[in-house]
């Protein structure tokens, strides 16, 4: 094996090359992720240490910098790092398939809205720069957290914004959350009394939580005082078990009737 062969794997020439092939186009939240990784041999041989996929997505947050606190600045955060396999040899010129299975992180946002979700494969290889392959995915809303959407719009509500926002917590791992904006249609049911719904998930294998910011409108003096001193929004917590998530978009929606109806004291 020539030095010059092994100077130029070091800088990633001649170095082993991977294409990460999955075996569906859209990825769900809480399911099962399949594919093969397709890696080739460089021009010497070489041994991974470590095969790892990352989770990848962007968040918003304010600006560090004092003299412009309101500018908003774009982070990149993984979602979830997970070990593939390791110690393997590549001869060089080898060709070999890796086949995977992992299972999609429920905390994983929906592809809604402007940030991106990626996955990146990734090598180590000790005295070399590790190969990677960036794979742009489709992740759509589990089926629990589709029946709320239908729910909503059944109620008269269309979805006007997501976004990942900044919102470090405690008691949970990732240092953002991704915020759904609702507001009704024109001369919907609730149009008249809601100016929008802000609503946060926070899926599990038994359900799914919600976090809702409830937005009345200002109603006459007393409703523009409420407005004026910031009462005029509600903060609320619910749980829908699967059970209840099962029996369809109208029961949910009526059961969303109903928690509205309570906080508008209809």
């Amino acid at each position: 094996m020539s030095f010059f062969k092994k100077m130029m794997a070091k800088v990633g020439i001649g170095n082993i090359d991977i294409d990460t092939q999955f075996h569906t186009e859209a990825f769900i939240p809480g399911e099962l992720v399949e594919g093969v990784i397709i890696a080739k041999g460089g021009s010497v041989e070489q041994k991974v240490d470590k095969i790892y996929f990352k989770i990848i997505t962007q968040y918003r947050k304010p600006s560090p910098s004092e003299s412009d606190p309101n500018r908003m600045v774009t982070e990149s955060v993984d979602i979830a790092n997970i070990l593939l396999g390791e110690s393997l040899e590549f001869a060089p010129g080898q060709s070999i398939e890796i086949p995977f299975q992992f299972v999609l992180p429920h905390e994983t946002p929906i592809s809604i809205g402007v940030s991106p979700i990626w996955i990146r494969t990734s090598m180590d290889i000790d005295n070399a720069i590790d190969p990677s392959d960036r794979d742009d995915i489709e992740v759509l809303a589990h089926p629990h957290t589709s029946a709320i959407f239908e729910a909503l719009e059944d109620l008269g509500f269309y979805l006007h914004k997501a976004e990942n926002e900044y919102f470090p917590q405690h008691n949970y791992h990732l240092p953002f959350i991704q915020n759904f904006e609702f507001v009704p249609y024109k001369n919907s049911e609730y149009s008249r009394s809601v100016e929008e719904l802000e609503l946060v998930f926070y899926p599990d294998n038994n359900g799914v939580k919600i976090l809702m910011e409830f937005d009345r409108k200002a109603r006459g003096f007393s409703g523009l005082l409420a407005e004026m001193m910031d009462m005029d929004e509600s903060h609320h917590r619910y749980y829908f078990s699967t059970d209840e998530l099962e029996e369809g978009a109208s029961a949910v929606a009526n059961k969303f009737r109903g928690i509205f109806n309570d906080l508008l004291d209809v």
